[in-house]
């Protein structure tokens, strides 16, 4: 919040320079970000009066002009601006004077003519158009009130003043107001607060209830609903000083009533709106909840759609205004306005702040309202109003007021222990100081035996408890008084869990086969999950939507893996790299299925993705068997259908009834939704059934001294057929001797019959205990050949 250090000394005589003033503020948890001398650049320019003004002799556009800075002096200047005239009040740099952006005056000679001085613009002086009437760079910035002869301009601009810069903590919503702050800088430097006397005339002989009616169906979304009824108002500018101390907290002047409630909103804390009676359809004023479908247009000429959980203020014929947030178009201050209604109110800070985010409106009131605003307050808010209408001749007040708070509040008495609060906060603080400091910050306290009775005023809703009082006591006693102790105690030394552990060991070994990890965000669009083309009784359909997704493409968290690693194979494609090995480690979420704490499921999973000359289904399933044979699993590999996976290139290996992974080559139609001009190949592995069916190293086996006898065996089989079955008949009729078994080649062409192809096979065979002859490989490998021949048909290709 930015306000003017000279509105904060017409509450409280604040004496102290401004250097001193910021950090005792800081020092007590009044975050003062900066104060700036708003008229630091100025020096040496005063109100000056044109005595005569001649034309130059040498120019066309330059006058030579005798102007009089007060105390019989006179001061010859050169000035070319078009409206200095004879008889007008300007601001005059006098020589030595400084201008903003480092300019100087100094004695000189235009055209033959000495000049000691410049009359001064608005522009040079960087006097805002609103803040001062002016006509820009053209001319002189002309005064239109007297002022001495002489005197210093900065206090006409309000350049005497500081701009103070405080960061409002969320629980100190009453320090969002100049009252509240000075409040605050008087409790922090001992100094007395005061408030201004509302004083103001009420035309008894009218009365409110002839001009409008107001009721409140919601009493919870609005606990305090008043207003005041202002009649024969009189539209017009607002005076220097409101102009002044509305620019310095970066508020634009519209017209006396509309700046009226701008300056009661900063100076009080709580919001107001001003309503034009005439515009009331019925003259009755309804706080509901809106409608669905309901539309408003608000003063910035936006039309919005309501929901049906927006509060509103309106007529009888619809709404004319947001609650706590903006006004409507139709109702607002115009220069015809005869009667108008200042509303103040106390509205509900929840549905304030959901109403301003899912409509997109952010003001100063909305901001107050989030925060919370006493509702104590609106009678004085009011006050306040009414009697700057009056100070100002801007209007009448009518008798009367409506106030409608079903609900007082009342804050109840804390009892609190000294020798407690002394303990907690480590200082010793006796009874006595500690009922001078609540006093000073407006607690009512009382003595009861050793300890305090302590209520906390209107303004204070963030003190609950004893903390609460504790905290306030040791920041104005000074946090400086806590004496210095060392550090106690053991700092504990940080570790890994062991799921963690184990997640780094399975990332050496890919970083080893060459894989790169990747970090994807842990939610997706339901676009990438349709990518996938699941079944509709697919579990990973249930999914968990974000209420306030940054887009489309971040509203589920993810139940897969895949989508962001198939984008990611894709988009290294179109940066032409000709291949990728990437792998990613994620968390899945599950909307279906909830833990013992009725939470919703969360399973960990890794991701494997491959494309390139080298790689295939053959070598990305090999990757993840070499995982599962760290973990010592006993697996099995069968087919299985995934509907983003190749229905022939794609399978599943199991740990008994456990899916530990599933690998394949992405689907064309896959592959054509991500634009890859490869073929890619994927593998989901499930981390947690893994860990399940990992199986601990009972021994470590020793390395074989015999030799291996590799053969290889080429079957003619059906094209239908599916190799893994074969491959699993082959190892089974092997037996204990078959070490090992792959697959180098699938041939179809013309030296097969037709509907055949050859699948070439490598066998591997070795014995722990001697060398193998080579009749026992012979018996072996026709055993392996009927096998596959009574199993499948298949023939030995010679």
């Amino acid at each position: 919040m930015k306000t003017s250090m000279n509105w904060l000394r017409q509450y409280t005589d604040i004496p102290h320079d401004n250097e001193v003033f910021q950090q005792k503020m800081i020092m007590t948890g009044t975050a003062v970000e900066s104060i700036q001398d708003l008229g630091a650049e100025i020096d040496g320019v005063v109100v000056g009066l044109v005595h005569s003004c001649l034309r130059h002799e040498n120019s066309d556009h330059l006058h030579v002009c005798q102007v009089d800075v007060g105390e019989d002096k006179l001061l010859q200047i050169v000035c070319g601006a078009p409206n200095v005239k004879e008889g007008i009040l300007v601001p005059t740099a006098i020589v030595g004077a400084k201008l903003p952006g480092g300019f100087d005056i100094k004695q000189s000679t235009i055209r033959g003519v000495e000049s000691s001085g410049m009359l001064c613009s608005a522009t040079e002086l960087d006097v805002p158009v609103e803040l001062y009437p002016s006509v820009g760079e053209a001319g002189l910035l002309i005064f239109n009130e007297d002022y001495p002869l002489g005197s210093d301009v900065k206090p006409i601009f309000g350049f005497d003043d500081s701009l103070v810069d405080v960061e409002v903590l969320a629980n100190r919503p009453d320090c969002l107001s100049v009252w509240g702050l000075a409040r605050e800088a008087a409790a922090v430097l001992d100094l007395p607060f005061k408030l201004p006397q509302l004083q103001y005339r009420e035309d008894d002989d009218d009365s409110i209830d002839r001009h409008v009616k107001i009721s409140v169906q919601n009493s919870e979304l609005c606990p305090r609903y008043a207003g005041r009824v202002v009649k024969n108002v009189r539209i017009g500018s607002s005076p220097l000083w409101l102009r002044r101390y509305l620019h310095t907290a970066g508020m634009r002047s519209i017209n006396n009533i509309v700046d009226i409630t701008n300056f009661v909103m900063l100076e009080t804390g709580h919001p107001m709106h001003a309503f034009d009676l005439d515009q009331v359809k019925g003259q009755e004023i309804i706080v509901r909840q809106s409608q669905a479908n309901e539309k408003i247009t608000t003063l910035d000429g936006k039309q919005h759609n309501l929901s049906g959980s927006e509060l509103l203020i309106c007529d009888q014929e619809g709404a004319i205004g947001l609650a706590g947030i903006m006004g409507g178009l139709d109702s607002e201050i115009e220069q015809t306005t005869q009667t108008l209604l200042f509303e103040c109110a106390a509205f509900d800070r929840s549905n304030t702040r959901l109403t301003a985010r899912a409509l997109g409106i952010r003001t100063e009131a909305s901001s107050r309202f989030e925060r919370g605003v006493n509702p104590q307050t609106v009678l004085t808010a009011l006050d306040r109003a009414c009697h700057l209408v009056e100070a100002l001749g801007a209007g009448e007040i009518v008798s009367g007021i409506i106030d409608i708070y079903p609900h007082p509040l009342r804050h109840s008495a804390i009892a609190v222990s000294v020798s407690r609060i002394s303990q907690r906060a480590g200082v010793d603080i006796g009874q006595d100081e500690m009922v001078s400091i609540l006093e000073r910050l407006h607690f009512d306290v009382s003595k009861e035996g050793e300890g305090l009775q302590v209520t906390a005023p209107d303004f204070r809703q963030d003190v609950e408890q004893e903390a609460d009082i504790c905290e306030e006591v040791l920041r104005l006693a000074g946090y400086d008084r806590i004496p210095s102790t060392l550090m106690k105690g053991e700092a504990m030394q940080g570790f890994d869990s062991q799921n963690r552990i184990w997640q780094q060991k399975l990332a050496r070994i890919l970083n080893g086969l060459g894989y790169d990890e990747i970090i994807n965000y842990s939610f997706f669009g339901q676009k990438q999950l349709d990518s996938l083309g699941l079944n509709q009784d697919d579990a990973r359909h249930n999914t968990l939507h974000i209420r306030n997704p940054l887009g489309e493409d971040t509203t589920l968290m993810r139940s897969s893996l895949a989508p962001a690693m198939l984008k990611t194979l894709a988009l290294n494609m179109q940066r032409s790299n000709e291949t990728a090995k990437l792998y990613e480690f994620g968390t899945i979420f599950d909307a279906g299925s909830q833990t013992q704490e009725g939470l919703f499921a969360e399973r960990s999973s890794l991701c494997l993705g491959c494309y390139g000359k080298e790689e295939s289904f053959y070598t990305l399933r090999d990757t993840v068997i070499s995982l599962l044979l760290q973990e010592g699993i006993s697996y099995s590999i069968t087919a299985y259908r995934e509907n983003y996976l190749h229905p022939g290139r794609s399978a599943a290996i199991t740990a008994g009834d456990m899916i530990l992974a599933r690998v394949g080559e992405v689907h064309p139609k896959t592959a054509l939704v991500y634009e890859m001009d490869k073929k890619a190949y994927l593998a989901e592995l499930d981390l947690e059934a893994i860990q399940d069916a990992a199986v601990p190293m009972a021994k470590i086996k020793e390395l074989p001294r015999m030799p291996a006898v590799s053969r290889d065996v080429a079957l003619v089989l059906e094209n239908s057929q599916e190799l893994l079955p074969v491959m699993e008949a082959i190892r089974r009729a092997g037996g204990a001797l078959l070490e090992d078994i792959n697959l180098f080649d699938v041939y179809r062409g013309a030296q097969l019959d037709e509907g055949k192809k050859s699948a070439a096979f490598s066998l591997v065979f070795r014995a722990m205990d001697r060398s193998l002859e080579e009749k026992e490989i012979a018996k072996l490998m026709d055993k392996v050949k009927r096998s596959v021949k009574v199993q499948f048909g298949a023939d030995v290709r010679s």
